[in-house]
């Protein structure tokens, strides 16, 4: 799954020129965003949240910002690179902005809202064995191997 859709990407190219289509490796790329995000993200972001975020609905909007932007980027500059010998300016432009928004949120001048967009919060309900249906415990702490 991937951390943004298609519109996401869309709405960050000129609609008159490009769009995201199939053809530019799409799913390739939404990897290439996820890992992205994630790599400059571990060690700001607890794991478990991000751990939420498994596919466009669970993914904080920010993120989906941010993957737009990198997305449509990495699009434009493959589109259009044959056109120059150096990046295409829009690409570079829109691959800055991502950048700069991760690094706000890992410098603390952007923060993530909890509550966006999927509300879910954990518990430690949610973590096995910890859920109060399993009866009897399967292993305790003081259990020795």
């Amino acid at each position: 799954m991937a951390l943004v859709d298609d519109n996401d990407i869309n709405v960050h190219l000129p609609t008159d020129k490009i769009s995201a289509e199939e053809g530019d490796l799409l799913e390739e790329i939404k990897e290439d965003i996820e890992r992205v995000i994630r790599g400059y993200l571990a060690g700001h972001v607890d794991a478990l949240e991000m751990a939420l975020w498994v596919d466009p609905d669970s993914t904080p909007t920010m993120i989906r910002a941010i993957g737009g932007r990198l997305g449509a980027s990495f699009i434009y500059r493959k589109r259009y690179s044959e056109d120059s010998l150096e990046d295409p300016q829009y690409a570079q432009f829109k691959y800055n902005e991502a950048m700069a928004m991760l690094n706000g949120i890992i410098n603390g001048d952007i923060e993530l809202d909890p509550d966006d967009p999927s509300g879910v919060t954990l518990t430690l309900d949610m973590f096995y064995p910890n859920d109060p249906n399993t009866d009897p415990p399967k292993f305790r702490m003081s259990d020795a191997y």
